[in-house]
């Protein structure tokens, strides 16, 4: 092959890989954990691997196709250095590496981005190789808008149903948004480029798809950061551009996009805007932060404490759980439970610290700096220059109130190599004279035959890389998550087989394998299954196997060790009689490493609390639910097991019942889900005589979250209404039952006639046949809840056809 065909040959597979490389939203296949980002970036890495030895061997050959000098491109080269230093002294060495199949965001990942704006750069030198690169990338961003708005349409498009919110075949709205305000300024790059009218026209369709598409994805901070590229634009453009019409045309769109959201603010109440759930979310800037803040400050904190090099790329987890606030449980469970800090400033602060910002830093200045001087010399005109000093303003200021993430990766990349092309004389055609002193000062060196040996031996290198930790990986999780549909779908055996070949085929992601197989085990021991299982005890050995392997390389992870913590807990139905005990005393190790990792997290407190109480340690159980309510007493769930295990178990009924009440009276009340608990609740009330919370009780019998009711339950409540006095209260639940269970008009008769006063009393005189005893609402309990006391001012039971009682059944629901 000649010289030039072999250069033709490596320069055709390097184009694949660039324009192959922004086809990687596009990709979604749901046969993987985490499709919308693991199936995405796996083939961005297959693409990268197998093309980037090919461009390699082109810039050997020709020194042209190699990165242009330019001080963007030494700046991310230096914030690599800087993700570096944070991998090697991380936390989590293998997680900082090779991320997770959530995020994908380690090193290796972020390697292949570099690789990515290194074959771009080198290749696309001009403003017209530029042109045609992002024209298709518009159309392609047309396509994922069109795939968002379909998805609002038909909420199950992607398999997976959406929210009100779009993501589209990026899942997360806020990643479209972002993903859609890079393409909006690039439609504005070409709209101002072109003079063609059928250009423009195709233009302006292209930007009202992907605009429908933006607003749908209802993201604050994409808004926010297209906001930022718009009026960033409209001044650097109005103020730099020497045509008056064209200075007020553009300041007076800006102001007028920005009166209307104003205006939008101003009038938010209005029945247009509050009940139009995109306007209503986008004019709202009063949803709560504090969830964030919180992370922010941890973020801060930690950085304090390694300022350096931080915690180690990708392990923000680590510091969140470490200094985990126990006010996040204030906001839900699903707030307790960060792995970023919603700041990219913040995050790259706490996980590659001061050595990490300042490289960031580097990277948008040098953008800034070399636009300007662009500019100036005129490598490129005013156009270009807004959007390319606006763009990446909006981008880091949407990332103040964001995390970066692989699908920004794909724009913010391209962006910065747009930058480094647009940023030297080449681009407008004109002779770089950097680049022909370098193949001046090298000149008997600069051009070389075709490297086949080496490319050969570095293609084989790749492949390998390819097949090991991209290919391996996808096969691994494809059969990780079929293995997870059949042990949920009662297939034990064939999941557990497919499960024990995912393993053996890759174990680089093995913390999606093992939480799969340790929440399924779970379920399945829960559910009684998996004892009827003869093979159960080697299911089970696999799991520990896998918890412990994932372990030994993330000995960190809170959240994994608290999965296996309670998965130990729950095989003790199935274990003889002689390895309870191991089993207990694994389980409560786990619990104790978890909690060195989180100190303060109270889903670690309530597990092993509710382990102590199982193996009868009641003491060490309710000093560990203090440590709970000592942290954070604003949370109700915590008063709730305090007091319960304080009222039944050590019988000490004073301070157990107003744990209780106090449960259901804090700043974030216990959730009170099934007619049982509100029973407890009642008998607590009727033993401190708190009338306000028999009458939160009647309130919150009528909501449709409380469900499980008995007769006998229903009783129970009644009896502390009437032991307080509260006897109209008593009366509707009363009648409200005799609409239920007409067994009960026979046991309630002597009531309902007024010839006794309690509901006891009644029952006692009712033909033994029909008497009922009441079934108790806690078996450990000491207090005799069907006691009552009579009273004087009893009224009889009058039948009130409004009356109802939700999920009153006549026995227990199952």
């Amino acid at each position: 092959m000649s010289r030039q065909s072999a250069l033709n040959f490596f320069r055709a597979i390097t184009y694949v890989g660039v324009y192959g490389g922004l086809l990687m939203p596009l990709v979604f296949i749901p046969v993987v954990i985490f499709p919308f980002v693991f199936s995405k970036l796996v083939c961005f890495q297959i693409l990268i691997g197998v093309t980037f030895p090919a461009y390699l061997a082109l810039a050997w050959m020709d020194q042209k196709y190699r990165p242009p000098k330019s001080v963007l491109y030494t700046a991310i080269i230096a914030y690599f250095c800087a993700i570096g230093l944070s991998v090697l002294f991380s936390e989590d060495i293998h997680r900082s590496w090779w991320g997770n199949q959530e995020r994908m965001n380690g090193l290796f990942t972020l390697l292949h981005f570099f690789m990515w704006l290194t074959m771009a750069v080198g290749m696309l030198k001009q403003w017209k190789d530029w042109k045609w690169l992002l024209n298709y990338e518009v159309v392609i961003s047309a396509i994922m808008a069109l795939v968002a708005i379909m998805q609002r349409i038909n909420p199950t498009l992607l398999v997976f149903k959406a929210s009100d919110r779009v993501g589209g075949l990026l899942d997360n709205p806020i990643y479209m948004g972002v993903y859609e305000m890079f393409n909006l300024a690039f439609l504005a790059l070409l709209f101002l480029k072109t003079n063609s009218k059928t250009a423009r026209w195709w233009y302006l369709g292209l930007a009202v798809i992907d605009v429908i598409a933006f607003f749908l994805t209802q993201s604050r901070g994409a808004l926010f950061g297209l906001g930022a590229v718009i009026g960033f634009f409209a001044l650097y453009y109005g103020f730099f551009t020497p045509s008056k019409k064209a200075r007020w045309t553009i300041l007076g769109g800006a102001a007028g996009v920005f009166a209307l959201y104003v205006l939008a603010y101003i009038f938010r109440t209005a029945p247009l805007i509050a009940t139009n759930p995109i306007l209503s979310r986008l004019t709202n800037l009063q949803a709560s932060t504090a969830t964030r803040l919180i992370a922010w400050d941890i973020a801060w904190k930690g950085f304090l404490e390694r300022p350096l090099t931080g915690w180690g790329f990708d392990a923000f987890h680590i510091l969140f759980n470490l200094k985990y606030n126990p006010v996040s449980l204030e906001y839900t469970y699903y707030e307790t439970w960060f792995d970023r800090s919603h700041n990219t400033i913040m995050d790259t602060l706490a996980m590659t610290g001061i050595f990490g910002l300042i490289t960031y830093l580097a990277v948008f200045v040098s953008i800034l700096v070399l636009v300007w001087r662009a500019r100036k010399k005129g490598w490129i005109d005013l156009p270009i220059a807004a959007v390319l000093t606006a763009l990446p303003i909006g981008y880091f200021l949407q990332n103040l109130f964001v995390f970066d993430h692989p699908a920004a990766f794909s724009m913010s990349y391209l962006l910065f190599a747009l930058v480094i092309a647009a940023t030297r004389p080449a681009f407008v055609g004109a002779k770089d004279d950097d680049a022909a002193a370098a193949v001046s000062s090298s000149a008997p060196s600069s051009s070389h035959a075709a490297p086949w040996t080496g490319f050969v031996v570095l293609q084989v290198v790749m492949l390998f890389i390819v097949w090991q930790y991209s290919v391996q990986p996808f096969r691994a999780s494809r059969m990780a998550i079929q293995a997870n549909n059949d042990l949920s779908s009662g297939q034990v055996d064939a999941g557990f087989k497919l499960m024990k070949q995912a393993n053996e085929i890759s174990n680089l992601y093995n913390g999606e394998t093992s939480f799969l197989m340790t929440r399924d085990l779970i379920s399945l021991i829960e559910g009684g299954q998996l004892s009827k299982d003869p093979n159960w005890r080697e299911k089970v050995d696999f799991a520990i196997q896998l918890n412990e392997d994932y372990l030994a390389k993330h000995p960190k992870d809170t959240n994994s060790i608290f999965v296996y913590a309670r998965f130990m807990q729950v095989i003790f139905p199935l274990l003889p009689q002689d390895q309870m005990s191991a089993a207990a005393a694994k389980s409560e190790e786990l619990y104790v490493r978890a909690l060195k990792t989180s100190p303060k997290r109270q889903q670690l407190h309530y597990g092993l609390a509710r382990l102590y109480a199982q193996v009868g340690q009641i003491e060490k159980a309710r000093d560990e639910l203090k440590k709970a309510v000592d942290d954070n007493p604003n949370v109700g769930e915590s008063w709730w097991y305090y007091g319960l295990i304080t009222w039944m178990d050590l019988k000490q009924e004073d301070e157990g019942t107003k744990a209780v009440l106090q449960s259901v009276k804090a700043k974030v009340p216990y959730a009170i889900t099934s007619v049982q608990a509100l029973a407890q609740v009642a008998r607590a009330a009727q033993i401190q005589k708190d009338t306000d919370a028999l009458k939160w009780i009647m309130e919150r019998m009528q909501s449709p979250e409380v469900s499980g009711g008995s007769v006998a339950l229903y009783l129970e409540i009644a009896r502390a209404m009437e032991a307080t006095g509260m006897m109209e209260e008593r009366n509707k639940i009363l009648n409200a039952l005799l609409q239920v269970d007409s067994t009960l008009e026979a046991q309630l008769a002597a009531l309902s006639e007024g010839r006794v006063q309690t509901i006891d009393e009644s029952i006692a005189l009712a033909p033994k046949s029909t008497s009922t005893e009441p079934v108790p609402t806690a078996p450990t309990s000491t207090t005799d809840a069907s006691a009552a006391t009579s009273s004087a001012n009893a009224e009889p039971v009058v039948v009130v056809a409004s009356a109802s009682v939700p999920g009153a059944t006549k026995g227990p629901r199952k």
